[in-house]
């Protein structure tokens, strides 16, 4: 910045270098922008704010030091761009610097070297992990991510108490500003719109040639019949054609989905059935499907299946609240599927990684709250499905399943709030269990809260005869999430939620749930968070069923590590099966050149032995080559081992991979070639775009970003683009080129996905831009454009001075005034430096007029000599503005 107010011109190296900085800074190692949470930040008791930007990663919690050091009133400032923040805490002599380029702060004259996982630049903050800023600042912190609090602890007496105590009194006056600067654009469903396309082809050739090969599949989504069209073709080992989806689907998190008949989704086609708190459970089949429940909110007894689609060759695994909870190493009908996934009482981070088949990694990271179920008085929430069970729209390949294929499924529940204390629930179903016969039931039940404790109960009769009711009960203690569940059963009644895919197993007698999910402190202030999850079941036959799982994970320098130990049960009549099992799993937490997973699995008891394991290495040759290498070792009587490897071209519209496999046991080898591209139209360039694999399995975004000369908000042919505008999206950072635009996938499918926009890398320091964060509902095909009109803004110069008697007026440190726009809107605050110099930048053009501060005027007791204009011209840059001289009220002037 300092170049660029001082006149010298930048090399096209040194632009080039500062956006790959800002691009780097848009997108972080240790976290992404789907890391966010907004977090309460407590002290004593006391709120200092009601929201502060966090991001929860598995690399830690990172928070913005510069925006905490402004909320406990330390004089700490963060420059971006020096990639630094300095200042002092308590007295001016305790001076504080934190250098990310040299990745070393000192405070009060002592050196704290800090690793490239500890913190980093992003969105003009400097963001640290909460066990560096106890090193740096006076506190001792305690991150509860599902809870959504940060509270404080001071070590030595900090200046904000009474800015905290103001903060009360604004917020038990109903006075405090919410707004979090986030503006909403709307994304309409079009009667058609060009679709988009990923497609995957491979082929393999095997040393005997039976097990030659052929595969692919294709993905197509755009809007049709003003809804979100999705479509899916996939084949077998022969290339035919072995599986066929299609659905419409609308979606809305505002509660508009079918507009004046509300919902948050309706999807008709192939589609999922949703799961009763009791009895039926969600399944796939071809009808339709309605929902005005919030998208990411579930109840007690409700379980998440998170299903979705996965690509050819890829792998993913689920990561519940930072803890590796399962994994999937194969696509089943192009899908990934996690049932019944273990939650926390509160606010839930959901985590799927995806690996690729030649080393591609990309997350998609959701927040689900899990709560009682409680909504607001006078609400109905319902859930409604009518399905074909098994069946597709397009009824091709083997059918999967049993005699229920092809059977009636209907679901409905109705959720209605009939205090802020109590809701009421009630749902009715027809359902073939696996290997039973088709039933017709009833539901009823509550939702409440006892003080701390999330309670609800639901009983449920069926048709044959059966019967049953499940208690629920949530709490958090001591920063531990802990839930239990216990359903009775009689006469036959199947519960699907608790017992899939039943088969010729015999019924449930009862069933019990424990969870409990925490954090702890390891020395050194490692944070590890754990998960417990255990399950027993009896059946009518007397077979006893018990189940339970401890896991863990955490960072340790610049790799993930994650454990669990599980034991299983059997009891049956005077037999007993008895196991424990154990895994192993750690991964290269910070992305580099050489990306390497590692694990293994073993028996405890009663067969001590390693039953498995493996390593995959991800060497990231150039920016379009890569190599991986993965082995596997299976032990036991069969013990074999598997080696691999690839070579990847990622051009920038397709990825390439030529893949090598051996297997020692039959001393078979493969040959493999895999090809992945996709199709995304450009609604700013009205063209379609050979783009990488993605693009129609979630929305896309354009940034069209221009200078507005005449500020109608309308782009015109003779105005030029902005180049070096940032974008930051849930996929990473990407950069307008110089017609100022950019064109970006892999926003997902989640409910609502926030676009940030950082005008750091514009040559020009006078342009000035809109909202910098933004939010839209993305879709799979769906390309969202956001127009980005900026103007050129002024930087203005005053010069405060104090007159005193007869004597030449002198500079005025650190007074603080506001000037106020003549057209309206908020006034822009500015405070003098140690010369009097008082500098406000980004001024739009107007006029606007000076005002003091109140609140420093009347502690100080100074007023304006003379009223002050200043004039901002169209075309900004620099303005002068003159003085401002200022009296002690009361003085006499001479």
């Amino acid at each position: 910045m300092a170049l660029a107010t001082s006149g010298i011109a930048w090399s096209a190296a040194a632009q080039d270098n500062l956006v790959r900085n800002l691009v780097i800074a848009a997108d972080p190692q240790p976290f992404s922008a789907d890391d966010l949470l907004w977090m309460q930040v407590d002290a004593g008791g006391v709120a200092l704010t009601d929201s502060m930007n966090v991001y929860a990663s598995r690399s830690g919690v990172f928070l913005p030091l510069g925006e905490f050091a402004r909320v406990l009133d330390l004089a700490v400032g963060v420059f971006p761009a020096q990639r630094r923040a300095e200042g002092w805490l308590l007295d001016p002599t305790n001076r504080i610097t934190v250098d990310l380029t040299t990745r070393e702060a000192v405070v009060a004259g002592r050196t704290i070297r800090f690793a490239v996982d500890h913190a980093a630049i992003y969105d003009d903050d400097l963001y640290v992990r909460v066990d560096l800023i106890e090193q740096l600042l006076p506190v001792k912190l305690k991150a509860d991510p599902s809870a959504q609090k940060l509270t404080v602890t001071t070590t030595r007496a900090l200046p904000f108490e009474q800015r905290a105590e103001r903060a009360r009194r604004q917020a038990a006056s109903g006075a405090m500003d919410t707004d979090d600067g986030v503006v909403r654009q709307p994304t309409p469903y079009r009667i058609a719109s060009p679709p988009a396309f990923d497609v995957n082809i491979g082929g393999q050739i095997t040393r005997d040639g039976q097990d030659n090969a052929g595969r692919y599949d294709v993905r197509v989504a755009g809007d049709l019949l003003y809804a979100g069209f999705e479509g899916y073709v996939g084949s077998d080992d022969d290339g035919a054609i072995s599986n066929i989806r299609v659905a419409l689907t609308r979606k809305d998190p505002y509660g508009r989905a079918l507009g004046p008949l509300g919902g948050t989704r309706a999807s008709l086609g192939d589609v999922f059935s949703p799961s009763m708190p009791i009895g039926a459970s969600g399944v796939a089949g071809r009808g339709v499907y309605y929902s005005s429940a919030p998208l990411e909110n579930l109840d007690l007894a409700t379980p998440l299946n998170l299903r979705g689609e996965l690509a050819l060759g890829e792998e993913v695994e689920l990561y519940v609240n930072e803890v590796l909870q399962r994994s999937q190493t194969s696509a089943v009908q192009g899908r990934y599927e996690f049932l019944d996934v273990p939650l926390a009482f509160g606010l839930n981070t959901i985590r799927l990684v995806f690996y690729g088949s030649q080393g591609q990694i990309r997350e998609v990271v959701r927040r689900i709250n899990f709560g009682s179920g409680q909504i607001e008085p006078g609400r109905f929430v319902m859930r409604f499905s009518a399905i074909e069970q098994g069946m597709t729209v397009f009824d091709v390949g083997e059918r999967l399943g049993g005699p229920e294929v092809g059977s009636l499924r209907l679901v409905a529940t109705l959720d209605y709030g009939l205090t802020s204390g109590l809701t009421l629930s009630a749902g009715a179903g027809r359902y073939d269990p696996t290997g039973r016969d088709s039933r017709t039931l009833t539901t009823a039940g509550v939702r409440s809260s006892l003080g701390p404790i999330a309670a609800q109960i639901d009983a449920a009769l069926d048709d044959q005869g059966g019967r049953g009711v499940s208690v629920g009960m949530a709490t958090r203690a001591h920063g531990v999430s802990l839930l239990g569940r216990h359903s009775e059963y009689g006469a036959g009644f199947i519960d699907e939620t608790r017992q899939l895919g039943v088969l010729d197993q015999a019924p449930l007698s009862r069933a019990t749930d424990f969870r409990a999910d925490g954090q702890w402190t390891a020395p050194g202030g490692l944070i590890v968070p754990i998960s417990l999850n255990a399950r027993r079941l009896s059946r009518v036959d007397g077979v006893n069923l018990t189940t339970a799982e401890l896991r863990a994970s955490a960072p340790f320098g610049r790799y993930y590590a994650s454990a669990n130990v599980a034991y299983e049960a059997e009891n049956v009549s005077v037999l007993e099966r008895r196991r424990w099992l154990g895994g192993f799993d750690v991964n290269t937490l910070i992305s580099a050149r050489l990306q390497t997973r590692a694990g293994l699995t073993y028996e405890v008891s009663p067969n001590p032995s390693l039953e498995t394991a493996y390593v995959t290495a991800d060497w990231q040759l150039s920016p379009t080559a890569a190599l991986r290498f993965g082995a596997i070792r299976a032990l036991g009587p069969q013990a074999s081992t598997a080696v691999q490897a690839s070579h990847l071209w990622r051009a920038p519209r397709f990825d390439l991979a030529l893949n090598v496999a051996y297997e020692t046991r039959h001393q078979d080898w493969r040959i493999g070639l895999q090809l992945g591209f996709g199709f995304g139209y450009d609604p700013g360039r009205e063209r379609y775009r050979i783009t990488r694999p993605g693009v129609a399995g979630g929305g896309s975004v354009v940034i069209n970003a221009w200078v507005d000369e005449n500020g109608d908000g309308r782009r015109q042919i003779d105005e030029a683009g902005v180049p070096g505008v940032v974008a930051d999206t849930n996929a990473g950072g990407v950069t307008t080129d110089a017609d100022g635009r950019v064109y970006a996938t892999g926003l997902g499918d989640v409910p609502t996905a926030r676009v940030r926009l950082t005008t750091e890398g514009v040559d020009d320091p006078f342009l000035l831009g809109g909202p910098t964060d933004i939010q839209i509902v993305p879709r799979p095909g769906q390309t969202a454009q956001i127009d980005y009109p900026m103007q050129r803004s002024a930087e203005v110069q005053l010069l405060a001075l104090l007159a005193r008697g007869s004597a030449a007026p002198r500079p005025l440190a650190a007074l603080a005034i506001e000037l106020v726009p003549q057209a309206g809107g908020a006034p822009v605050p500015g405070r003098s430096d140690h010369a009097g110099v008082l500098f406000v930048e980004s001024l739009r053009p107007g006029a606007y007029d000076l005002r003091l501060d109140a609140a420093q005027a009347q502690a100080l007791g100074v007023s304006l000599i003379e009223g002050v204009r200043v004039i901002v011209p169209p075309h900004g840059g620099f303005v002068d503005a003159g003085r401002v001289v200022v009296r002690i009220t009361g003085e006499a002037q001479q």
